[in-house]
C-alpha cells in the first residue's frame, strides 16, 4: 500500500489509541474486488488486520483458514464477519458485526466474550450509533462509513465531515476505537486527521 498513507494511519493510531491492541490498518476482504487477499497481506505493515467477509465463497471455511494462516505468517490480526462458529473453527482473533447482524448484537457479544474474541461493528450514522449505544462499551472498534466516494458505489451519498467527526468522538468517549472506511487515500485521510480516528479500513488501498 502507499507508504505515506500507512505512515499517517500509524500516526493517528499512536495519537488516538496508544493503549489499544488494535492496529492502524484494516483490510476488508471482498468476493469481487479482492477475491484472494493473501498476496496483498505481504505488502501490509506488520500488525495490520483482516476482516474476512467472502460471504458467498463456495469453500468459505477453507479460504478463511488459509487467510488466517497467512495473517499469522505476516503478523496480522484476523477477524471473521458474521460467523462466530467459523471464527472459533479457524481460531480467529475476533469477529466483525455488519449491519445485518446487529439485531443479534447482544447474543454475539456474549459469544465473543465466551471465546475471548475482540469485536468490531459497522457504523453508518447517528441513528445507528444510538441503537448501538447500550453496547458500545463492549465493542472494541466501530468502522464508520462511507466517509468518501468509492469506486464500488459511484454516486452514492457519503457522510458529511461533521457527522464523521461526531461519530468518531462519541466512540472515543466510550473507549471504542473508530476507523474510517470508504474511498480512503492519503489526501482524504489528511482532511479528517483532526478527528479521534484510530486508523483506516478499506479494500482499494490493499490492491
Amino acid at each position: 500500500m502507499e507508504p505515506k498513507l500507512a505512515k499517517l494511519a500509524r500516526q493517528l493510531n499512536l495519537r488516538n489509541a496508544p493503549a489499544s491492541a488494535l492496529p492502524a490498518i484494516i483490510v476488508m476482504t471482498d468476493d469481487q474486488r479482492l477475491p484472494d487477499p493473501r498476496p496483498a497481506l505481504a505488502r501490509l505493515p506488520t500488525h495490520s488486520m483482516v476482516i474476512f467477509r467472502h460471504y458467498n465463497h463456495p469453500e468459505r471455511a477453507r479460504m478463511a483458514n488459509s487467510i488466517r494462516r497467512a495473517c499469522r505468517k505476516y503478523g496480522h490480526l484476523f477477524f471473521v464477519a458474521s460467523d462466530v462458529a467459523l471464527a472459533v473453527r479457524v481460531k480467529a482473533d475476533g469477529i466483525h458485526v455488519p449491519d445485518h447482524g446487529q439485531k443479534h448484537l447482544s447474543r454475539l457479544l456474549d459469544l465473543a466474550c465466551t471465546h475471548n474474541f475482540a469485536i468490531s461493528a459497522s457504523l453508518h450514522g447517528l441513528a445507528q450509533f444510538n441503537r448501538l449505544r447500550p453496547f458500545i462499551h463492549r465493542l472494541d472498534a466501530v468502522i464508520i462509513s462511507p466517509v468518501f466516494p468509492t469506486k464500488s458505489h459511484p454516486g452514492a451519498k457519503t457522510m458529511p465531515a461533521p457527522t464523521f467527526h461526531r461519530l468518531a468522538a462519541l466512540a472515543a468517549q466510550s473507549g471504542c476505537a473508530a476507523y474510517a472506511l470508504g474511498g480512503i487515500r492519503f489526501d482524504r485521510l489528511y482532511q479528517i486527521k483532526s478527528a479521534p480516528v484510530c486508523g483506516i479500513a478499506g479494500i482499494s488501498f490493499a490492491t
